[in-house]
């Protein structure tokens, strides 16, 4: 190609950086990044946009926490609201301030030593942080698509974080170590238990959309709704439960609060084989399959072991009934489940791997859906009809697990992995068996997926 003359381009040119230059001098200049950094550590992050609020994007959890501020105490607001109804009307004010995300590994070095200031310090970063995190649910709540606000079971589980938040906020914040911050985080504790029932209610509230206009868990923008809300729910769960037993909770060895720091995945695996089979027992009356452990079964890292047993008996127990149908009418015994622990150098990596027919490919997606389940019991009819106090639990959620036939428990799984930068992945041979694949973050350095 030959050379180009610009010549009788050069009066355009011109004019155009004539303008620029013109436009440039009339921008006023914006303010350094740092100023508002600096403004972040002395406890006064930058208010977000009303409309950013519900859908706060922070750091990438892939990203290490070495990269970002720590928890602020400092209070948001120093007059204390008088009732219910003037702390409601402060939830657009918290909602615009972003939560702040943090590690395993920051909430094991701050938790190593339990001190009286320590514990009145996670304290008052509690009343403050939880707040916030509480707000934001409350607005995202208060706006859902397709008319699933209006839903009488998303009402009550909005009714549930609204006094919440006001308990939080119009509970002083704690000034002195000893009874006083025992006392609040004796309150941490009732609004946690508060919400253990909040996944069968919003699971009801998906289903009354569903039976109102059609819509359900499977379309893109209710489902992108609920990870974010589970996410949240985790991440507020996480902060209550390493405050309560820190604070309020005999210590046990080799812990953190909730956080064991030389967690073995072999023996949590152990255990979530034991209640997955028993299970399957009950289920079918016949023997299962048995679980193999394999790879490195001595391996101990930091990690919060009631997490990693939601995943692994989710899993296992999808195995072993796949495989026991898919097998049962065979004169041959029951093939294995294998259960293969990796020690990498970024990951800790658990293989659950079965033959228990597979997954077709064009299933695939599905599984990932919210009430996608192949139950035989549709989901509707796990669901009491029953009336559910603002902060009680109904009958069915203390006797069983608040996930059975709900088809929650792998979108919920996988949000448990990622959830400190970890991943859950399947894959499939239809006609064989399936793989499934627990990715966790070795280093405890990665942050909240917060959304």
């Amino acid at each position: 190609m030959g050379h180009v003359s610009l010549g009788r381009w050069r009066p355009v040119l011109l004019a155009l950086s004539g303008s620029l230059s013109r436009r440039a001098q009339r921008t006023p200049r914006l303010r350094p990044r740092n100023r508002t950094l600096a403004a972040v550590a002395a406890g006064d992050p930058p208010l977000l946009p009303a409309a950013a609020a519900s859908s706060i994007s922070p750091a990438p959890p892939s990203l290490t926490d070495t990269r970002y501020i720590p928890l602020s105490a400092q209070p948001l607001f120093h007059r204390q609201p008088r009732d219910r109804e003037e702390a409601l009307e402060l939830i657009p004010r918290y909602a615009r301030r972003s939560a702040t995300p943090v590690s395993l590994r920051q909430l094991v070095d701050f938790g190593r030593k339990p001190t009286a200031e320590r514990l009145l310090l996670a304290a008052q970063l509690m009343h403050r942080e939880l707040s916030i995190r509480l707000a934001h649910r409350v607005v995202e709540l208060q706006s859902l698509p397709y008319g699933l606000s209006d839903m009488r079971s998303v009402q009550r589980v909005r009714e549930l974080y609204e006094n919440s938040f006001a308990d939080l906020i119009m509970y002083p914040r704690p000034e002195r170590k000893g009874e006083e911050e025992r006392r609040f985080t004796e309150l941490l504790r009732r609004i946690r238990d508060r919400h253990a029932d909040v996944v069968r209610q919003m699971a009801r509230g998906v289903l009354e959309l569903k039976q109102a206009c059609g819509l359900g868990a499977d379309n893109l923008h209710i489902s992108s709704f609920l990870d974010r809300f589970y996410t949240s729910r985790i991440g507020i769960r996480v902060l209550i439960s390493q405050q309560v037993s820190m604070s309020l909770e005999r210590a046990r060895q080799g812990y953190v609060g909730i956080i064991n720091t030389r967690c073995r995945p072999a023996h949590v695996a152990g255990d979530a084989i034991d209640a997955a089979r028993a299970l399957a027992y009950r289920y079918f009356g016949d023997e299962p399959p048995a679980v193999r452990i394999l790879g490195n079964v001595d391996l101990e890292f930091p990690f919060i072991e009631g997490h990693l047993y939601h995943m692994l008996f989710e899993l296992l127990k999808n195995s072993l009934r796949a495989t026991y149908e898919c097998h049962r009418d065979s004169p041959d015994a029951l093939p294995p489940v294998k259960l293969i622990i990796a020690d990498g150098q970024e990951d800790v990596t658990l293989k659950i791997a079965d033959e228990g027919g597979g997954i077709p490919r064009s299933s695939l997606p599905e599984i990932w859906t919210y009430m996608f389940t192949t139950a035989p019991a549709p989901p509707e009819s796990l669901i009491q009809d029953d009336v559910i106090p603002p902060g009680g639990a109904t009958p069915a959620s203390r006797d069983t697990d608040p996930i059975a036939g709900l088809g929650y428990g792998l979108p919920l799984s996988r949000l448990y992995a990622r959830y400190f930068g970890g991943e859950l992945s399947i894959t499939s041979m239809e006609g064989y068996g399936t793989d499934a694949y627990i990715h966790l973050a070795k280093l405890g350095n990665k942050l909240e997926a917060l959304v």
